[in-house]
């Protein structure tokens, strides 16, 4: 057990205290649990946790590598490379374009040979039903996902991905294996800053690893990830960590290892796992999590928006900046400058709190809006619909007891979203690349659909299709409705780790 020479000093008092007053059995018992420090609750949980390795197809890694956090994607991590590597994460020479050369064919089918993406931890749930959770961006755009239990075990067991939460960064795996040891979750609102936890992970590849430290704080904001208030830890987390628990002293989850702040040491973010609890129902049962939606962009009220219109500095809420055309909010009457203060009785205080306590209500359930327009209290009363998903554009699905339709896109196997200067580096596309008119960038990919067989990638920018530009994703679902033909060809511009475009022919097959 590692400690500075000034706790070293206060043990050893306490050592020989316990010696002189209460026997030397009790003095050996006390030395022996010093001595194994952790070594007992570690052994107790390391059963429980899992390597994860992803893999793609050669040529299909692209952008990917840009945007991993510890373990998958953020800004974060990409900072660690800036800092440490003078760039973004040098890509393999076998990955960039060949000018003088031919390109090879992409290997087709689900046997087709796939070459390492990424690393990370999970850890298990249910030893009977094999399932496993997990980070989302350590599986997201991979095409194989592959759980080594043990650190000398030679073979990896392949994992079905069975549920993803892209916006709480959660992912549900499952493993056909009939000897798995499953981690019992805690309760993380009863968790209380300055508690020991451990973190148990595969950082920088190197296997199974436990680091302590303590619970820093709860409830941070994560820009990232805005569905929820995060646990921070200084427990060491690098590169790898992603996906792996934060255990209690009674060696129970009471979070999932998912962030880092590169910049610092000791910074480390995870998710509560009672956010986690929350959502694994609807994971296991149907593969996706639907929330709440209000339809409103919002700002915090900040003591300067306070002053220019004219209300209490005292008073707490988010400013209406914009709203969804046909979305819940506009139906009910809302407009820009409207202050929202309160949703069902309960306080506002910023933008991510609004975001937690609507997508908390049941699509299709009701949520009474408290809030200020020209400086008068009124309240209104909301049937929330069911929030787009992550990286989609558009307006609100259908409410409740309704299956929206799903764009042609979906159907081949990728999801798509319109690019901008705000969101363009986390798709690794360097902002100043987004002159010309192609904004429809491939956001996600379905293994052993089209999309994917294609040889897209998550990260391409799609510029036409047949020749026939794409402006929006409007223009990407419509050309391809209109197009009969069981083979289309598509050019997509793919960007290197040092910002360098090419272009890229792909001939996408129904």
């Amino acid at each position: 057990m590692k400690c500075s020479l000034k706790y070293r000093v206060v043990f050893a008092t306490l050592a020989v205290s316990t010696a002189v007053g209460l026997g030397s059995g009790m003095s050996r018992a006390y030395a022996q649990s010093v001595e194994r420090g952790y070594a007992d609750l570690a052994k107790k949980v390391m059963p429980g946790v899992v390597n994860i390795s992803t893999y793609v197809r050669p040529r299909m890694m692209g952008p990917q590598f840009g945007q991993m956090g510890p373990g998958g994607r953020g800004e974060l991590f990409q900072k660690f490379f800036e800092d440490f590597f003078g760039g973004r994460m040098p890509v393999p020479r076998d990955m960039r374009p060949q000018d003088e050369e031919e390109p090879e064919p992409l290997p087709k089918g689900k046997g087709a040979r796939t070459v390492p993406m990424a690393l990370g931890t999970g850890f298990i749930i249910d030893d009977k039903e094999g399932l496993i959770l997990t980070n989302h961006h350590v599986i997201q755009g991979a095409e194989e996902v592959r759980v080594q239990f043990k650190e000398d075990d030679s073979e990896f067991a392949p994992a079905e991905v069975i549920g993803r939460d892209p916006e709480l960064d959660v992912a549900l795996l499952k493993v056909k294996n009939g000897k798995l040891t499953a981690l019992p979750l805690g309760d993380s609102d009863q968790s209380e800053v300055g508690e020991l936890v451990l973190a148990v992970g595969n950082p920088l590849g190197y296997g199974h690893t436990v680091s302590h430290g303590i619970l820093s704080a709860k409830g941070r904001r994560n820009p990232e990830f805005r569905m929820g208030k995060y646990l921070q830890t200084d427990a060491s987390i690098n590169p790898g960590n992603s996906g792996g628990p934060l255990i209690n002293m009674k060696g129970e989850v009471i979070g999932i290892n998912n962030a880092i702040d590169a910049r610092a040491q000791g910074i480390g973010f995870a998710i509560p796992i009672n956010l986690v609890k929350s959502i694994l129902g609807q994971l296991k049962s149907k593969g996706s999590v639907s929330r709440g939606f209000l339809g409103v962009s919002v700002g915090d009220l900040t003591p300067e928006l306070a002053e220019q219109m004219k209300l209490d500095s005292k008073i707490k809420g988010v400013v209406i900046s914009d709203l969804t055309p046909g979305a819940p909010a506009v139906q009910a009457g809302l407009r820009p400058y409207d202050v929202i203060t309160a949703v069902n009785g309960e306080k506002v205080e910023n933008a991510q709190d609004l975001t937690s306590k609507i997508t908390s209500i049941a699509v299709g359930g009701k949520a009474k809006i408290s809030y200020l327009r020209g400086g008068k209290e009124q309240q209104v009363t909301v049937e929330v619909s069911e929030r787009p998903m992550l990286g989609q554009e558009g307006g609100p699905r259908p409410g409740k007891g309704s299956k929206p339709a799903r764009s042609t896109y979906e159907e081949l196997g990728f999801r798509v979203g319109e690019v901008n200067p705000g969101n363009s580096r986390q798709y690794g596309i360097p902002a100043e690349a987004l002159k010309g008119k192609a904004k429809v960038v491939v956001t996600d990919l379905e293994y052993g659909k089209p999309g994917a067989e294609s040889g897209l990638a998550r990260g391409d920018l799609i510029l036409d299709i047949a020749g026939e530009a794409v402006e929006s994703v409007a223009d990407l679902d419509r050309i391809l409705k209109r197009l009969k033909d069981k083979s289309v060809m598509m050019r997509v511009k793919r960007f290197d780790m040092a910002g360098n475009d090419f272009v890229v022919l792909i001939v996408l097959s129904r």
